[in-house]
């Protein structure tokens, strides 16, 4: 047996208080003791409950806030944020800038993220959901020279359908690579016949959902993805 010296151990970093009391905190969010729009106590209620200086636990603090985990109101006080992708995303929206690199790897996943996710709302979508979607498309059409309104309406017509696969973890991943390309897609909304194309794929998508036909409806989503896509790099050139 081989003998070992000390020159073939990395040394282990030991981590902050203030990452321990970071950790305990994302801990009581992640078991739901801690829930979205939560108030925090004090900092100073916090600090001698942990057993921790203040200046440790106001670090851990600001930390979960630049994470977007929690949140500062206006008129004081901490709280947890909604936790969604988008309060979650932000910090990473400002290290991930779409380029000619990265924004091809973006939509090869949102084709097959959103296909399979077509795939699977065609085969558990209720009819309530369908008539929910009828009625975004119905707002749609009046939404076509007005990019802001129709992005909302966007929002919400892809998260609806990912959620008719009843999949949370689908929900998630489809929300978060849709904010990523949320900087690019500002421009393309703006571009004469973009809204007018995903209108029209969007036409696409609920009639095979309508029909349940789960190849129509992954195939739909796969060239709305596309042709989102195609407009994110036009937006590209024009901004570049």
């Amino acid at each position: 047996m081989a003998e070992m010296g000390a020159g073939d151990f990395e040394p282990i970093e030991r981590s902050s208080v203030a990452e321990q009391v970071a950790k305990k905190l994302l801990d009581l969010v992640r078991t739901k003791n801690l829930k979205p729009g939560d108030q925090l106590p004090p900092e100073r209620e916090l600090a001698a409950a942990m057993q921790v200086s203040r200046p440790s636990v106001r670090e851990a603090l600001r930390g979960l806030q630049i994470l977007g985990v929690l949140k500062v109101r206006q008129g004081g006080g901490i709280f947890v944020s909604s936790l969604e992708a988008s309060d979650l995303l932000g910090p990473l929206q400002l290290l991930i800038t779409l380029n000619e690199d990265n924004v091809n790897a973006l939509y090869e996943s949102r084709k097959l993220i959103d296909g399979g996710i077509g795939r699977m709302a065609a085969e558990r979508i209720t009819a309530e959901e369908l008539a929910r979607l009828k009625n975004l498309l119905v707002l749609q059409r009046g939404l076509l020279d007005d990019p802001i309104g129709f992005r909302v309406s966007d929002v919400e017509f892809h998260r609806r359908i990912a959620e008719a696969t009843e999949n949370p973890f689908l929900v998630r991943v489809s929300t978060s690579l849709y904010i990523l390309g949320m900087e690019y897609r500002r421009i393309a909304a703006e571009t004469p016949g973009v809204l007018g194309q995903s209108f029209r794929d969007h036409e696409q998508i609920l009639a095979a959902l309508e029909a349940r036909d789960a190849d129509a409806a992954e195939a739909a989503m796969v060239r709305h993805m596309t042709n989102v896509h195609q407009s994110t790099v036009d937006a590209m050139d024009i901004k570049t």
